[in-house]
């Protein structure tokens, strides 16, 4: 399985009016999500699932995202994940199959590759943890883990995920 771990575009701060919450991205995040989406799909990550902060960041990063792959992925928006700990990021990940299963009504397929778009200081400590190492994610960066786990529900680690690739948007063309 695989597990794509990444932080949301470029935010503005132009408007001081608005809360952390509510503000959107700026010309390079507008810019930058399409790119990344562009690679994720070029190299076969495009995910299966993507569960996201309900930020406005967030939501307009998950909409480029899906706007530039062939098919819309579903995704499901949770204030859980806005400016989530690790530990809180990976339970929302050990929950991805109950919360699948609930909203369908009935058991649902295990989503294979499986994206999570959130905010630093959270998904960078939940990519250093899997990496066994400190790592830092600028803004539309992201990891690509394969782990070896049957079900989302199991517990994620550097013995069971391996790091596949680490992208940002200035390696990008």
């Amino acid at each position: 399985m695989r597990l794509i771990l990444m932080r949301h575009a470029k935010s503005d701060w132009a408007d001081a009016r608005l809360s952390d919450h509510e503000r959107p991205l700026n010309s390079r995040g507008r810019r930058d999500a399409p790119r990344i989406a562009g690679w994720m799909q070029d190299n076969g990550c495009q995910p299966d699932f993507l569960l996201s902060s309900d930020s406005k960041r967030t939501r307009e990063t998950a909409a480029f995202l899906n706007s530039r792959w062939e098919l819309p992925v579903p995704t499901h928006f949770s204030l859980d994940l806005y400016l989530a700990s690790a530990s809180a990021i990976f339970q929302m990940i050990r929950s991805t199959e109950l919360w699948l299963a609930d909203k369908n009504g009935t058991a649902s397929s295990t989503p294979e590759t499986l994206l999570v778009l959130g905010h630093n200081p959270g998904i960078s400590a939940a990519a250093s943890e899997l990496l066994g190492h400190s790592c830092g994610f600028p803004t539309a960066g992201l990891a690509v883990f394969e782990c070896e786990v049957s079900s989302w529900s199991d517990e994620l680690g550097p013995e069971n995920c391996e790091v596949w690739k680490e992208i940002r948007p200035k390696q990008l063309p």
